[in-house]
């Protein structure tokens, strides 16, 4: 049987790398502009994934299939992406906020004896910022995506080589150095790019309701 590497040649690493710098550059552009195909694929995914914890953790039991519990999940999670923006909002604010916190502030987390209460506090505070604000979030989370995936397959590509020139300090900053400036194109280039369009539960249909009034 021949070898994955022989198959694919030997720069699988760099094919890698170009699938991740042109996946994150598409969400840098065209997340929200294109947003029922983006949410409706990462609502799938995660739906997906959800749905095999659940039947791994309370339903090992169980006699169906575990890809028939993957599959409803999935097909569910998309819909839910898709159709409920507020609640997507609700989410990526929440998830946004505490990972916020995490970063900016991780030691009086820590010091903290009640830091589940902690967390649901900040979930629930960036939840309701997300349900005012769903487009803003959307905005911020795929930039994040976008930017992390380009990081990553710059990396992939360039990393190697120099880090064996660049000690470990330089080498975090060119992470930074890659990473800051395709978060904030891709944050501007989206609000800009789609500052017609409202940031409503319905979006476009919404936008289509007030220009006919």
């Amino acid at each position: 049987m021949t070898a994955p590497s022989g198959v694919a040649g030997t720069h699988v690493a760099e094919m890698i790398a170009i699938l991740a710098v042109v996946f994150g550059g598409s969400f840098l552009l065209f997340a929200y502009r294109h947003y029922d195909y983006f949410a409706g694929i990462t609502g799938f995914l995660l739906g997906g994934w959800l749905g095999l914890m659940v039947r791994a953790q309370y339903l090992q039991q169980s006699r169906l299939s575990p890809f028939l519990y993957m599959a409803a999940c999935a097909v569910g999670g998309a819909c839910v992406a898709v159709f409920y923006r507020r609640f997507v909002g609700i989410l990526l604010g929440g998830f946004f906020t505490l990972c916020a916190t995490l970063v900016v502030a991780p030691d009086v987390l820590a010091a903290n004896p009640n830091q589940n209460l902690s967390f649901g506090i900040i979930f629930l505070l960036g939840g309701g910022l997300g349900a005012l604000f769903p487009k803003f979030f959307f905005v911020m989370n795929t930039s994040l995506i976008g930017a992390a995936f380009i990081t990553y397959g710059v990396m992939v590509a360039f990393g190697p080589r120099l880090a064996e020139h660049l000690p470990a300090m330089w080498s975090a900053i060119l992470h930074l150095v890659v990473f800051l400036p395709c978060l904030v194109f891709g944050v501007l280039y989206q609000f800009v790019s789609t500052r017609d369009e409202t940031d409503g539960e319905f979006g476009p249909q919404a936008q289509i309701v007030i220009n006919a009034r």
